[in-house]
């Protein structure tokens, strides 16, 4: 059966799928709830969003989680994932950069 990492990114991407969210705080926020769910929570969560009767048969589950496609920033595979912290991939405001008072 998948472990219970894998379920928390698959439940992320559905989620995030289901409601169309792309900024990183909101994802951020999700992913907090989604690691406060018990493993009885997240199983039965994740059985109602796949169709799947609870409790769960592991290769079914597996084979359902095989299918739920994570947006690259999700999964972690890609540059950058969902770390809750600001985006600081900008160039720095004259305010921001080191050494240097605003006037």
């Amino acid at each position: 059966m998948a472990n219970r990492e894998t379920k928390e990114r698959k439940l992320l991407a559905l989620m995030v799928v289901d409601l169309g969210i792309d900024a990183e705080p909101e994802v951020a926020g999700m992913e907090g709830e989604v690691r406060a769910l018990s493993d009885e929570e997240l199983d039965k969560t994740l059985a109602g969003r796949l169709d799947l009767p609870y409790p769960l048969d592991a290769e079914v589950l597996d084979r359902a989680l095989a299918r739920v496609e994570e947006p690259e920033r999700l999964s972690g595979k890609g540059p950058g994932g969902f770390t809750g912290a600001p985006d600081m991939s900008h160039e720095a405001r004259p305010g921001e950069r080191r050494g240097e008072r605003e006037i």
